[in-house]
């Protein structure tokens, strides 16, 4: 008996010592969270030096500057990229440069790579109409990737522009950071605001590319949730850059 409550009080000891460490990280993370979920991207130089000729800035509505490019400004249809979290939006433009004939536009968020200001959720999205409002474009379409696509979504819902295509979409930032970070980070904990927003009707249902597997429990999510508001491409051997190019054409001669 006595060896019985030795062995349950060790089990109790390192059951509580378990629940401190967690909680501490727990708390951490949370303490962390606008750095977590608006991470400052590191700047991509050799895509930057490829873009320099490019380059152009977007002014916020409280004086920032945005760093960003715009590639084949003389071509009519324009498409405006939102980049993942923590990705140099020059890394895709530069990849995509002389192979895709549309007019593409992309600026780093706030406090990322060369883009001024404090990264954060308070100007999310004033900073995202002001994005809009520098594309100096009619109608345009929405590129988005990772949570990059809840801006793309939103700007599509509120009749910014006439499509969307999603690349391995985020609902929300929440359900990004729960996704990376599992127990240490419950979406129901998470205090940024900021997701799609599924009141406003759309006339059609946004575009979704699956690209990256890391990043496959976030799209069955949505779909589950909201599968009518999405409509999935099928990638059948082909390569990412094919299959952009296939559905932005598809948009544009509509």
């Amino acid at each position: 008996m006595e060896l019985l409550k030795k062995s349950f009080f060790k089990i109790l000891r390192f059951v509580g010592i378990f629940a401190i460490i967690y909680a501490s990280l727990l708390f951490y993370m949370l303490l962390s969270e606008r750095r977590l979920a608006f991470p400052r991207a590191e700047a991509d130089k050799a895509a930057e030096d490829i873009l320099r000729d490019e380059a152009v800035m977007c002014i916020t509505d409280d004086g920032k500057r945005l760093q960003g490019w715009i590639l084949n400004d003389s071509l009519p249809n324009t498409v405006l990229y939102f980049a993942d979290g923590g990705e140099d939006a020059a890394t895709f433009l530069a990849n995509t440069k002389g192979s895709l004939a549309f007019r593409f536009v992309a600026f780093n968020y706030r406090g990322s790579a060369g883009s001024e200001g404090k990264p954060g959720e308070t100007h999310y999205e004033s900073d995202i109409r002001a994005m809009i409002g520098c594309a100096h474009a009619e109608n345009p379409l929405f590129l988005g990737h990772g949570t990059g696509s809840i801006a793309a979504y939103n700007s599509l819902t509120q009749g910014l522009g006439r499509a969307a295509i999603l690349v391995d979409p985020a609902e929300s930032f929440n359900s990004s950071l729960s996704s990376r970070y599992r127990i240490f980070f419950p979406a129901f904990l998470g205090r940024t605001r900021a997701k799609m927003d599924f009141q406003n009707a759309t006339t059609a249902p946004a575009i979704i590319i699956a690209n990256d597997p890391r990043k496959k429990e976030n799209l069955q999510k949505l779909l589950e949730n909201h599968a009518g508001k999405f409509k999935v491409v099928e990638r059948k051997g082909q390569g990412f850059l094919e299959v952009l190019r296939a559905e932005l054409s598809g948009m544009i001669t509509k």
